[in-house]
């Protein structure tokens, strides 16, 4: 299991201030939404220089004009970057298809889609490799389903599945044992926590223990 940093801020400077210390320790630097509309994709070089090969991902949530976002996104070149499943099936294919020769990975945020397990069935069909389970209390949703919801997707895709959605110390092992995600992505309880680099170091071990 990997741990993704995300970096939900809206200040650059303590975005890249927590980079220096806590992204050495992580497997994963995310862009969040917000930071990635204030400070526009030279953020992506921003980090680079700091965590030289450290993989980026560029929560973009890509719903529309999907030629001329992922042409965008080829011109930071992020390992991953994010469309909504949501988004039309066209617009997916145009998405993937671009990625594809950038040699980028789209990772697809189930979030708000209403039968999540049969949308991640078309998405593979149309070529998805990753996707993501994104229960977001701020939204209104009920993080216990997303443990139901993780399963399913996962038993009828097959594919690497993120999870996304309030996880801290206490719940990563309960998901590491009982799930085992691909990727655990982790905000706020790194980002507020009073030593940001002690905690991503602490969210590192539990991740790659080979204890069960």
């Amino acid at each position: 299991m990997k741990i993704q940093l995300a970096l939900d801020l809206l200040d650059r400077d303590q975005a890249l201030d927590v980079v220096r210390k806590a992204g050495p320790h992580v497997d994963i630097i995310e862009v969040g939404t917000s930071l990635l509309k204030l400070c526009g994709i030279q953020i992506a070089a921003d980090i680079r220089a700091i965590c030289p090969g450290k993989p980026l991902f560029l929560d973009m949530k890509i719903i529309d004009g999907p030629e001329r976002e992922a042409t965008l996104m080829s011109k930071c070149s992020p390992e991953n970057y994010s469309m909504l499943a949501v988004a039309s099936d066209t617009a997916v294919k145009k998405v993937l298809a671009i990625a594809n020769e950038n040699n980028a990975t789209v990772v697809f945020d189930l979030q708000s889609v209403l039968n999540p397990v049969q949308r991640a069935k078309e998405l593979k069909a149309l070529g998805a490799t990753q996707l993501c389970v994104h229960k977001n209390a701020d939204c209104g949703d009920n993080l216990e389903d997303a443990f139901r919801e993780f399963l399913d997707v996962r038993e009828v895709t097959g594919l690497p599945v993120s999870l996304a959605g309030g996880i801290n110390l206490n719940t990563l092992p309960i998901i590491k044992k009982q799930l085992n995600p691909a990727i655990a992505i982790v905000g706020g309880a790194i980002l507020n926590a009073s030593d940001c680099r002690e905690a991503a170091i602490a969210f590192q071990k539990i991740a790659h223990s080979t204890e069960v």
